[in-house]
């Protein structure tokens, strides 16, 4: 509970950084990331554009009220499978042992030296933390290690630099296949996730796996378990690729 009425204190300390954050040098865009095929679902996303450019998003009961990184594509609506691009972005990343976060369970470790780290740089909130799990494969195993991120708006946000277990740098351009969930993504859900996700690639054809799994989570404990909205993504390539 403790760990809980932290965790909201800080998502509400952050985001309030958004008004006080002193202007960066204006650089330039960067390439949007896109939907680019939808694989399984029928469920549709609403944008909720806002007044300082950012916008939200709605999915029947889900919503995602914190803005995401410039040029991010939309979250993938729960129980929908897409194949979607991601532009490079800024970020910074703890860099943990073990077997980490099972959905919001074990993720102060990450959670709050990330936290601190933007707070102190005056850098605002945005969604999703990504979490970046190593040899998780799909059949109710668990991983070897993980990566939490928090992700910089525009990189104007500020520098790339490393200390302790957290590291600022850009991510490269990447192409994934993502399934959206309902609830806290658990380890359970996503292994049973990484399985639907290999099975709708190969029915497809078109793209094969890439890498290691990740999960982007899109609200906090502010937001009740059943409301939350997150996905689960696999990098791919195209099936026919030499990478």
């Amino acid at each position: 509970m403790f760990a809980r009425t932290l965790w909201i204190v800080a998502l509400s300390c952050v985001t309030s950084l958004k008004a006080t954050a002193e202007e960066s040098t204006a650089v330039d865009p960067p390439e949007a990331g896109e939907v680019l095929e939808r694989l399984a679902g029928e469920a549709e996303v609403k944008p909720l554009p806002q007044d300082d450019g950012a916008t939200f998003y709605r999915s029947g009961e889900y919503r995602v009220t914190t803005p995401l990184p410039e040029g991010y594509p939309r979250p993938t609506p729960p129980g929908v499978v897409e194949i979607k691009r991601y532009p490079e972005v800024r970020r910074a990343t703890f860099d943990g042992d073990g077997a980490g976060p099972d959905g919001m369970r074990n993720s102060g470790t990450a959670f709050f030296p990330l936290f601190a780290h933007i707070k102190t740089r005056g850098i605002a909130m945005t969604a999703p933390v990504e979490i970046e799990y190593q040899g998780l494969e799909g059949d109710n195993d668990k991983p070897d290690s993980y990566d939490m991120s928090f992700l910089y708006r525009s990189k104007s946000d500020g520098k790339t630099e490393s200390y302790a277990n957290i590291t600022v740098a850009d991510t490269k351009p990447v192409t994934v296949v993502a399934i959206g969930v309902a609830g806290d993504v658990t380890l359970e859900k996503v292994n049973a996730s990484i399985v639907e996700l290999k099975e709708a690639i190969a029915e497809s054809g078109q793209w094969r796996v890439a890498g290691e799994p990740r999960v982007m989570g899109y609200n906090g404990p502010d937001v009740p378990q059943p409301k939350r909205w997150g996905e689960v993504q696999l990098p791919v390539v195209p099936a026919n690729s030499h990478k």
